[in-house]
């Protein structure tokens, strides 16, 4: 594919033939200074490379490129924890649930549901140096020091719910659980866990005794050509422990409080209620909650939660909360939705058969709800696991060329595939799956389908070279 530009990218690299996919981030790079934290610094050198190179590929001009990436080193990257490749005394003790593999960061690729361009965003976890260990059991040194950050890096941030949801969660009004307490509820929860039940009733044998995860808080960023936008996500799961309630309880009583909501104005969460207290949908455990760091009456709420269950027949009975959400075009998108479903699992079964069977903490299907302060219906929205169900990364890449083809919509598909290649190599991709973590998909109310790739950034590698694609 050609490459197009604007005419603003035009007269920015009007006198500079070499711009590539590595010069915002060199040029931001430059200005790291070298006695900083080499954990800082390899973050940046990593991820910020990789997020460069995406930025590039999606053609953001010049400009919105190195502000993002300034955004990235200045604010992100110094709160990322260890670097396990760093020569330093400090050993990684702490885990993060945002990828499989522990990696801090997920970016993700927006093809939206028209042939425009692409959206660049990106997940993570605020973490300390020091996260895990006896100075800091819970990790809750690192996300203050980023959220000062944000207030200063982004003028326009709304606090009134984070404030809320980080008081709820935390205690619910009561001085924060101390850090040593907190250590013992943990294990005390990963005892009850272990023997006396689980997540809920009908939890894979797999799971129990299995350890789960201790991240309580997740930030994320999307990036458009003008500006920076921040959503953090709350995990129930402390909350649910101290007070012996579930995890779903926990989450509704946190958005019923919240301000300005009242029963009137949450029609949307009462027919989610309905669905997930339906005996039917037993068997979902809840994950975590969502929201925009903006006006919280253009907020969303976004709950999510997974199952265990894998047909597409149970994807369309979730998807439309058991039938409650229905529109005019809901067939269209499911139609749609099944033959992306084909094309990335590589399958042409009946909808009713299950995929293969993978016993991991993030096998399943992930969903989320998400609404706003008056709305009536909730939107429903599918994480499709392709590291755990396809076979490759390159077929999850040719699936998805083969359905936005087959929807006229594949005008970024070789710009894609490009920079899976730049980032982590063609050999790897065709081996084996698991750089692309999901697919996500949600159904518009006209039918069209909304795609969002997502992938972990190349760490346990060498950090790109610069040279090889030049």
């Amino acid at each position: 594919m050609g490459r197009t530009h604007t005419l603003e990218q035009t007269q920015n690299i009007a006198f500079d033939v070499s711009y590539n996919e590595f010069s915002a981030w060199k040029q931001v790079d430059s200005s790291l200074p070298q006695n900083d934290d080499e954990h800082h610094r390899l973050w940046y050198q990593h991820v910020g490379k990789a997020l460069g190179v995406l930025l590039y590929s999606a053609d953001y001009s010049p400009e919105a490129q190195r502000r993002s990436l300034d955004f990235f080193k200045q604010l992100v990257a110094p709160n990322l924890g260890v670097f396990q490749a760093a020569g330093t005394g400090y050993t990684n003790s702490w885990q993060s649930f945002m990828t499989d593999d522990g990696t801090p960061v997920e970016l993700s690729w927006d093809w939206g549901t028209s042939d425009s361009r692409p959206t660049i965003r990106y997940s993570i976890e605020p973490i300390g140096l020091q996260a895990g260990t006896a100075a800091d059991p819970r990790n809750l040194l690192a996300g203050p020091v980023l959220q000062d950050g944000l207030k200063q890096s982004l003028p326009d941030i709304r606090l009134e719910w984070f404030d809320y949801f980080k008081d709820f969660f935390n205690g619910g009004g009561k001085q924060e659980v101390p850090e040593s307490n907190a250590s013992i509820i943990y294990k005390w929860y990963t005892f009850l866990r272990s023997f006396l039940g689980g997540r809920n009733d009908r939890e894979p044998e797999f799971l129990k005794g299995l350890p789960d995860h201790s991240s309580s808080i997740f930030y994320a960023f999307d990036l458009t050509e003008t500006e920076i936008t921040a959503k953090v996500y709350f995990f129930p799961k402390y909350r649910a422990i101290s007070s012996g309630k579930s995890n779903l309880e926990v989450l509704v009583e946190s958005m019923k409080g919240a301000p300005h909501c009242t029963d009137d104005n949450l029609e949307a969460l009462s027919v989610f209620s309905d669905f997930s207290n339906d005996p039917a949908s037993k068997g979902l455990e809840y994950e975590m909650l969502a929201i925009d760091l903006i006006d919280p009456f253009k907020s969303r709420f976004k709950i999510y939660f997974r199952s265990r269950e894998t047909s597409f027949e149970s994807l369309s009975n979730i998807i439309t909360l058991g039938g409650r959400i229905t529109s005019p075009n809901m067939q269209k998108g499911l139609k749609d939705l099944h033959s992306l479903w084909n094309a990335i699992f590589g399958v042409s079964a009946p909808s009713t058969d299950p995929l293969k069977e993978v016993n991991h903490r993030t096998a399943g299907m992930l969903y989320n709800v998400e609404f706003r302060i008056g709305e009536k219906l909730p939107v429903a929205k599918v994480y499709l696991p392709v590291r755990h169900y396809s076979s490759t990364d390159n077929a999850v890449i040719r699936g998805l060329d083969a359905y936005f083809k087959s929807h006229h919509r594949g005008s970024y598909m070789a710009a894609y595939s490009r920079t899976m290649d730049t980032l982590f190599g063609s050999e790897s991709l065709a081996s084996q799956a698991g750089v692309q973590t999901y697919v996500g998909c949600t159904i518009r109310p006209n039918g069209a389908l909304r795609v969002v790739s997502y992938f972990k950034p190349p760490v346990s590698e060498p950090a790109l070279s610069v040279e090889r694609v030049l």
